[in-house]
This record gives C-alpha cells, structure tokens and sequence, in this order.
C-alpha cells in the first residue's frame, strides 16, 4: 500500500466517539437510577476526560460509582437491570478506547463480534439479575447460597486441578525442539 492509496473500510466510527458513548451511557444509567447530580457529573467528567488522559479510568470508575449508587439505595429490579447493562457496557466500551486510538477509524463490521459478546453475556446477566430477585428474603439459608457456595468451591477446586496438570505437563520432557530448547 502506498501513501496515496485508501483503505476502504465501509461505515466506519471516528476512535474519538468511543469516549464520547461511554460519557453518554454513564450519564443516562446515572439518571437512570436516580444518583446524585454530583455523581452524574463526575462521571461524565471522568469519561470524558479519559478519551485523552486513558489512566483516569473513567469508564470503570464510573461503573463503580453505579454499583454503589445502586447499593446504597433501593435495589429494585428495573435498576438493577439498568446497573448490569450500563456496567457491562461500559467496561466493553472503555477497554475498546483503551485499544483504538483517537484519531483512528473503527469499521462498524469488526465492532459486529463484540456486539454479539455482548448480547450473549447481556442475557446471561439479565437473567442471572432477574434469579436475583426470587431468592428469598430474612435470615433464612437457602438452598441457592449453599448451591452457590459449593459452585464456587468446585470451581476453585478445578482450577487448581487444571493449574497442576498444566505445571506437570509443562515441565514433562518433550522431544520436539522448542523456541527456548537447547540450541
């Protein structure tokens, strides 16, 4: 490709409007569950700003601000839901600003497997939320904390499993030449 030639990218988003629909998802989904103007605008602030200063984190730390907003009052189930999609959204929307340059184009056509990602783990969140609201209120045990507690404990188990497998596999004599073998 020569310094005259075009790449054709067909619809295409300039790298700077990824800060921007952060910005605009943070303060929407603030409004949305109700925070304090403040924290609106500090969240606002915070992902504008990280479009150039990419360390402040905006995007995530206006994920936490949510959460808490969300904690702190009333967990009714819309703004739960609200809370899990903008979260989401904003870490998908933040980690591709950390990728993409400002001045750089993305094709709308390569964002189509992360919006599908984002739509299958959507579902899964909503729905996971939506279970949320069934388990039983007080000071009862139920069934789903110790399901859940055992589900943890089995998949912590695997892991260490498969960490020991992998470090046994990994120190195992192997007769093919490697990148880091004897020479």
């Amino acid at each position: 490709m020569r310094r005259d030639d075009e790449l054709a990218l067909g619809v295409s988003v300039p790298g700077w409007s990824l800060p921007i629909a952060s910005t605009a998802v943070a303060v929407v989904a603030g409004s949305m569950v109700h925070a304090a103007a403040g924290w609106i605008i500090v969240m606002g602030v915070l992902c504008l700003l990280s479009g150039a200063a990419r360390v402040l984190g905006g995007p995530w730390v206006s994920a936490v601000i949510l959460v808490i907003v969300l904690v702190a009052s009333d967990a009714a189930p819309g703004r739960t839901a609200v809370v899990i999609a903008a979260v989401h959204l904003l870490h998908v929307l933040g980690s591709l600003a950390m990728a993409v340059p400002l001045g750089a184009r993305v094709a709308v056509s390569a964002l189509r497997p992360t919006a599908v990602r984002f739509a299958i783990m959507q579902a899964a969140g909503q729905a996971a939320g939506a279970l949320a609201f069934l388990l039983p209120q007080g000071r009862v045990l139920p069934a789903a904390v110790v399901l859940g507690a055992l589900a943890v404990l089995g998949f912590v188990l695997g892991a260490l499993r498969m960490l020991r497998a992998q470090r046994a596999h990994g120190y195992a004599a192997s007769s093919e030449p490697s990148v880091g073998g004897p020479s």
